[in-house]
């Protein structure tokens, strides 16, 4: 049976570092797969994209063409293996918010938890702003609260249409990263726990 973890946050959130820092310390090992990057393959392949921060402007029902490819290549993998997807769940594009999955997409995954990883705006700006690796588009405050609150409703639509539990995770500056990735830890032991 399938075993799979989302997890969730809007760009700044820390989502990816908690992450990675997690898989570290669980017992059982999860394959790791980043959904942009394996988007991003797609869209290179398909001669869409050149650069992954490009992908979403890309035309949103050639975005569900990649991500309908992606959810059927992440499903083969967790036949075999446990897989935790870092993604979005809601993708701000020029023209508004595009969910991360459609419907027919998470009914393909059909993840068993959804972690979403959140943080103030204050927080998601400033080290949006120390990022200089990537290029982001750059957001007010109340623009990254509406994100965040679009992520969110995004991440409880899924659950809906997986049956997926959802636990929320905060990270905050004065909370500590170490807090964060251990409630990360403690959900993955859990959540094999329960599936096993």
């Amino acid at each position: 049976m399938p075993f799979v973890v989302m997890i969730t946050g809007i760009p700044g959130v820390g989502k990816s570092t908690i992450t990675k820092l997690a898989l570290k310390q669980v017992r059982v090992k999860f394959r790791l797969l980043n959904f942009g990057d394996l988007m991003f393959e797609e869209a290179v392949k398909a001669g869409l994209a050149t650069h992954r921060d490009g992908m979403r402007k890309l035309n949103p029902n050639l975005q569900k063409k990649l991500q309908m490819k992606v959810a059927q290549r992440i499903v083969e993998i967790a036949q075999k293996e446990p897989v935790l997807i870092d993604t979005h769940a809601a993708i701000r594009t020029p023209v508004g918010y595009l969910l991360g999955f459609p419907k027919e997409v998470i009914e393909v995954i059909n993840p068993n938890f959804i972690v979403i990883i959140e943080a103030t705006p204050s927080e998601i700006l400033g080290r949006r702003l120390r990022d200089l690796k990537r290029d982001r588009d750059v957001e007010t405050e109340e623009q990254i609260q509406r994100h965040q609150d679009l992520n969110r409703a995004a991440a409880v639509s899924y659950a809906m249409h997986s049956n997926a539990l959802i636990k929320i995770i905060e990270n905050h500056e004065d909370k500590g990263l170490e807090e964060a990735v251990y409630e990360l830890v403690e959900v993955l032991n859990l959540a094999v726990g329960e599936y096993a």
